[in-house]
């Protein structure tokens, strides 16, 4: 599993997480070295996960990290600070508490988890948390791409609307006419559109290119 940020992992789209790709995931552990982190770590690489430990907790975590479980208490005992992007997660965050108490639920909803387990580590519940957080996470991930598709669409016919408008209000082109003018530009330069229209939003004398057409 990859977080949703090329087309390979976006042509994923219609494919479950499944029990046998558990072996590919890269567990990272943000928790000191207990005997609660040893039973997670043990359950998780008995499931076959590649399994490391980190603490304290870092300020980013390595591109080829899956999932990353952070012991949410001691990450508060210990004042410590866990930095996570939680607008545009790099991983699958699940938190492992000891109790549901106020503080650590506010971080929980700032952290904004996939997931959440509690303790003492029991093998019950892991596997099925585990499978639902990754895949709701790629689900997420994909709307992200979608959702950051969409608006460089919108942005780009902003961008062409503003260029046919300053086209047909500097020498009275009928919106057909500035079009055409935007489509010709951008042949001859062996671009899009939406270069031509930047280029000429940022100033370029489209003119000049007009009027060597019109002459021949």
């Amino acid at each position: 599993m990859r977080p949703a940020r090329s087309e390979p992992y976006a042509s994923e789209k219609e494919q479950p997480f499944l029990i046998k790709d558990l072996r590919s995931l890269k567990i990272l552990l943000v928790q000191p070295a207990n005997g609660e982190g040893v039973a997670l770590r043990s359950h998780l690489q008995r499931i076959g996960c590649d399994v490391r430990e980190s603490w304290p907790p870092q300020i980013s975590y390595p591109e080829d990290v899956d999932i990353v479980f952070v012991m949410v208490d001691r990450v508060i005992e210990s004042k410590l600070t866990f930095h996570w992007q939680a607008d545009d997660p790099s991983a699958v965050l699940i938190a492992v508490i000891d109790y549901e108490s106020p503080l650590a639920i506010d971080r929980l909803l700032h952290m904004r988890v996939n997931a959440v387990i509690g303790l003492p580590i029991r093998p019950f519940g892991i596997l099925t948390n585990l499978l639902a957080a990754v895949n709701n996470h790629r689900r997420e991930q994909r709307l992200r791409l979608n959702l950051s598709r969409l608006q460089a669409k919108l942005e780009s016919c902003r961008r062409v609307e503003r260029a046919k408008l300053a086209v047909m209000l500097t020498d009275s082109h009928s919106e057909e006419e500035a079009y055409g003018i935007l489509r010709h530009l951008a042949m001859q330069r062996r671009t899009t559109v939406d270069a031509v229209s930047s280029e000429i939003l940022s100033g370029l004398n489209w003119r000049e290119d007009e009027a060597s057409r019109a002459g021949r």
